[in-house]
């Protein structure tokens, strides 16, 4: 599994453990597996009928004395009949209780799934310590059970897919090679794409990451930042409380002062888009639909590197960062927007370098007001820990999940939702094909063995991109870039091994006129 900075900054503080996968609630359901399907619900259990009635209980209509005797004195029939009447009240109240009790546990089961509401819950993380920790099995509990409509669940990012009709693909035999994924792509039944990208994107770009061995977690002096005692003891044992919702509105200044080099970076693009990032950049300029546009209709990214903002097609137009993105700025008070150059121009002047690299810096932080509330509080538009998602996540992916022919999972563990929920939500005909170092996404559906529309591409996203550039016959529109420097350092050099490997193999020992990559 890839880390990066890329990593997502913002979730919640209740962690959930993957405590079952949908193929072990369909095994626990006692049906058959279905490739097509991603968990079973059983319909939900009638009411039984109340003691008393014909259905459960004909001794109450039909009381005789035990004695055998045709009738029984007025006082046995009055004791009997108040007998019955009790056990009639007592089983109504018992009913009562469980009723009560059942929706006392259903009423419990939506507040805890609000956690999911806009927020990001991390589905393998070991390290939890909250009463919530098994809110994720109680909910697949509950839905199996019938207690929570699906469709509350789907507005809150939890989807299944229940449908157990037989499913006509868009391709004509299940993916099992990076041929037959470039052969859709430029099939005509392909016409909409969509990719989810993680941290495996951008790990070749060089970006400083947060949680690695040697990431800016555990490299961080927590002593060095301007805070109280109390706030550096937490920070010290949890370096990620820095970038705490919750600290931040008491003291911004942690957040910036470790955020402070990536954000300036940032700004004088330190670091540039890798071969992964071409590659979804050719999805836009390269394909074409029938109605002439891009194939590529959006990109979900957990990165908040902007990167994309290097491609043409991509941007802010296309690109939807789950968790936010370094390069904007905004206020945590009330929301407004700041220019990007005068936040950095701010944090460059305002705000320490802990890291002792930059001696144009301040010997103190101070914070950066906003100009429309006069708060000291804007930062960089990445979610926090303890806030909510962007709105336009929630906003676009029910509109953008219609009708994809085809999902690229790029780098990504698929631990985080609502995220991750993306697998589960496009259409059961797509095609989903994951690029990563390791198969992961069970926990949303994700069956590479017994499924027709999943491929597992197996490496880092670099060689992967590479190894589908090169079937679409794409290698060619990146020579300008290279001619440029237009690269990380590892990506060139293996993009260069590549085209002269490519060209050798053509009988090229030249490279063609070059042509010009639209938007670079």
């Amino acid at each position: 599994m890839e880390t990066s900075a890329s990593v997502p900054v913002g979730s919640n503080d209740v962690k959930q453990p993957a405590t079952a996968t949908f193929r072990e609630m369909k095994e626990d359901s006692g049906k058959d597996d279905d490739s097509n399907s991603t968990a079973v619900v059983e319909p939900p259990s009638s009411k039984r009928p109340k003691i008393g009635s014909n259905e459960n209980d004909a001794s109450v209509a039909d009381v005789t004395p035990r004695d055998g005797s045709a009738s029984a004195s007025a006082e046995d029939e009055s004791s009997t009949s108040t007998d019955v009447s009790r056990k009639n009240e007592d089983d109504d109240d018992d009913d009562s209780e469980e009723e009560e009790q059942e929706q006392q546990e259903q009423s419990n089961i939506i507040e805890q799934i609000h956690h999911l509401d806009s927020e990001e819950v991390d589905l393998e993380d070991d390290e939890y310590n909250s009463d919530d920790a098994h809110l994720y099995q109680e909910i697949l509990a509950a839905a199996r059970a019938g207690r929570i409509p699906l469709e509350f669940l789907a507005a809150r990012g939890i989807h299944f897919d229940f449908d157990d009709e037989p499913v006509e693909y868009p391709f004509d035999h299940p993916p099992t090679s990076i041929e037959d994924v470039a052969e859709f792509i430029q099939s005509e039944k392909c016409q909409r794409i969509m990719i989810l990208a993680g941290a495996g994107m951008s790990v070749a770009s060089g970006i400083p990451d947060f949680r690695s061995s040697n990431g800016l977690y555990a490299t961080l002096e927590a002593n060095r930042l301007t805070a109280t005692p109390e706030q550096i003891e937490e920070i010290r044992s949890d370096p990620s409380h820095s970038l705490d919702q919750h600290l931040f509105m008491e003291n911004p200044l942690p957040c910036l002062e470790v955020n402070r080099e990536f954000i300036l970076g940032v700004r004088e693009r330190r670091w540039k888009a890798t071969l992964a990032h071409r590659f979804v950049e050719l999805l836009r300029t390269r394909t074409r639909n029938k109605e002439g546009e891009g194939k590529l209709v959006r990109v979900y990214t957990q990165n908040i590197d902007g990167l994309e903002d290097q491609c043409e097609g991509i941007g802010h137009e296309r690109r939807i960062a789950v968790h936010g993105s370094m390069d904007e700025a905004e206020c945590a008070a009330c929301g407004a927007s700041m220019d990007f150059d005068l936040f950095c121009d701010k944090i460059r002047t305002q705000i320490k370098d802990i890291s002792g690299k930059d001696p144009a810096a301040p010997a103190r932080s101070s914070p950066i007001v906003c100009p429309s509330c006069g708060a000291g509080r804007v930062k960089p538009s990445i979610v926090l820990f303890r806030s909510k998602l962007p709105e336009v996540f929630f906003r676009n992916v029910p509109k953008d999940v219609k009708d994809i022919d085809l999902l690229l999972v790029l780098g990504t563990s698929l631990a985080v939702a609502p995220a991750c929920s993306l697998v589960m939500r496009i259409p059961r005909s797509s095609m989903r094909v994951l690029m990563n170092r390791e198969p992961v996404g069970g926990n949303v559906g994700l069956d590479f063995e017994h499924n027709d529309r999943d491929y597992f591409a197996e490496g880092n996203c670099e060689n992967t991109a590479l190894d589908l550039m090169e079937k679409l016959g794409w290698l060619e529109d990146l020579q300008p870039l290279l001619d440029r420097g237009e690269f990380p350092e590892s990506s060139l050099k293996l993009l260069q091994e590549r085209l002269e490997r490519v060209r050798q193999q053509k009988g090229q020992q030249q490279p063609p006129e070059t042509r010009s990559v639209a938007g670079v």
